[in-house]
């Protein structure tokens, strides 16, 4: 066929030709390729290249498609690629633009070493930035009254988490959905956390004291999300402890080292997050126990020190009355001790009369008379004042004696047992061999008997 037999077509005719020839000759196909100039579009679409030593394909991935993408395309990962051949022609409506290109439906990567190679250096990258440092670790509450949980709504994760936490130690749960795996996982699980931290008193929901970030297990694309670097550094300014529970026990990501404490189930991560009530009843048991035995301790010493206390006062009736037989003699002797005073003045006035004028006389009457007035109203008021000393005195004591009896914890509501031979019992072991009891309470003495059990 000579040039000028060539048929000839238009730019549509060729393009639309060229359209049905490729599309139908390859359909779907699968390529392997490294990618390149990742471009998210604001429309949710991506734009990438796909490319080998010799070569470079343009690639497009649909809203509709990304969130089948296990994993997100990173710059330099080599993958597999499923989809669509299209010269990317449709008439009408990209008049002028005719190049071939792939619809991608399925992407992973070309081998666990691609990814294992990602994964190393940016594991590396944040290590060196100290997001894995143990003195970031924040402490588990052991008490807490709301736990946050972050994971897929559908799955048997959170069933299990629920039924875990209801067993041990029933608390408040709050769940942010997720999905814990697909192109858009990192972003939402990102602002899970970041919510959970954002909330303060003044909401309605009440705040976490500790997170627990959780999925079952799978392949490392499944769990690839949890090797993002977003909700690395998510967890890491988290002011709320975070526990993760990502896969089996065998699988790690990245957000294991970042995380407060790894669990290697989500069972694991909610028997974490809370305590035991049966060790908590077991433990209120010992304390009460404790507590118990430390009051009747104390009783006990008290009830000894009011006794050694009574040993060492006398009985405030017998200092009363002593003092009152002291006041009652001094005042028998007091009429006889001034006649006779007076008998010895008049006497001596007597004696000295020839020798004493008679007015010298009676103004010494007057002088002594004033003073034995004076020294009788003196000792009177020395003996009324001593009387109130002493009086004061026993009263004081008596109140000490009162507020230290055992009566007055009798007053309080406990109660004072003794057996038949008036004996306090102070162990179990003082009632077995007498049978009838009297218990002292403040309402007044109970007698009792015990009877062997049949």
């Amino acid at each position: 066929m000579t040039k000028e037999n060539i048929p000839e077509y238009s730019v549509t005719e060729l393009s639309t030709a060229l359209k049905n020839t490729i599309e139908d000759k390859f359909g779907y196909v699968r390529i392997k390729g490294e990618l390149s100039g990742i471009n998210n579009h604001s429309s949710g679409h991506i734009y990438l290249t796909l490319k080998d030593e010799n070569a470079v394909i343009n690639g497009i991935i649909w809203r509709s498609s990304v969130a089948k993408i296990k994993i997100r395309p990173e710059e330099g990962l080599e993958v597999i690629c499923t989809g669509k051949i299209s010269t990317g022609y449709n008439p009408g409506r990209y008049a002028g633009r005719s190049n071939y290109q792939i619809t991608i439906d399925t992407m992973k990567p070309a081998g666990v070493g691609a990814l294992m190679a990602i994964l190393e250096e940016r594991k590396e990258k944040l290590k060196s930035e100290g997001l894995f440092e143990i003195h970031h670790k924040k402490s588990i509450p052991k008490y807490p009254s709301t736990i946050g949980v972050i994971t897929s709504p559908t799955g048997a994760v959170l069933q299990d988490i629920k039924h875990r936490v209801s067993e041990r130690f029933p608390c408040n749960i709050i769940l942010w959905p997720v999905p814990v795996q697909g192109n858009d996982a990192a972003e939402l699980i990102e602002n899970a956390i970041r919510g959970f931290n954002k909330i303060d008193k003044t909401s309605k929901i009440s705040k976490p004291e500790v997170l627990i970030l959780a999925r079952g297990g799978g392949s490392i694309e499944d769990l690839w999300c949890f090797n993002e670097e977003r909700i690395v550094r998510a967890v890491f300014d988290s002011s709320i402890p975070l526990i993760s529970a990502v896969g089996h026990e065998t699988d790690t990501t990245l957000v294991d080292y970042v995380s407060d404490i790894r669990a290697p189930t989500p069972t694991a991560a909610a028997e974490i997050a809370t305590p035991s009530k049966d060790i908590l009843f077991t433990e209120l048991n010992e304390n009460e126990n404790r507590l118990n035995y430390s009051v009747k301790n104390l009783v006990n010493i008290a009830r000894e020190r009011i006794l050694n206390i009574q040993k060492l006062f006398p009985d405030h009736k017998e200092l009363f009355n002593l003092k009152l037989n002291e006041l009652n003699n001094l005042k028998q002797r007091l009429p006889s001790s001034l006649k006779i005073f007076i008998q010895k003045e008049i006497s001596n006035f007597q004696n000295s009369g020839s020798k004493l004028n008679l007015n010298i006389l009676k103004e010494k009457i007057r002088n002594n008379q004033n003073s034995l007035l004076g020294i009788s109203n003196q000792f009177l008021n020395n003996n009324k004042n001593n009387f109130l000393s002493y009086s004061n005195r026993v009263n004081s004591a008596s109140k000490l004696l009162e507020s230290l009896s055992y009566k007055s914890v009798i007053k309080r509501g406990f109660a004072v047992i003794r057996n038949s031979s008036n004996k306090v019992i102070g162990k179990k072991t003082d009632i077995i061999r007498d049978n009838k009891l009297s218990i002292e309470t403040k309402f007044g003495i109970i007698k009792a008997e015990i009877k062997d059990e049949q």
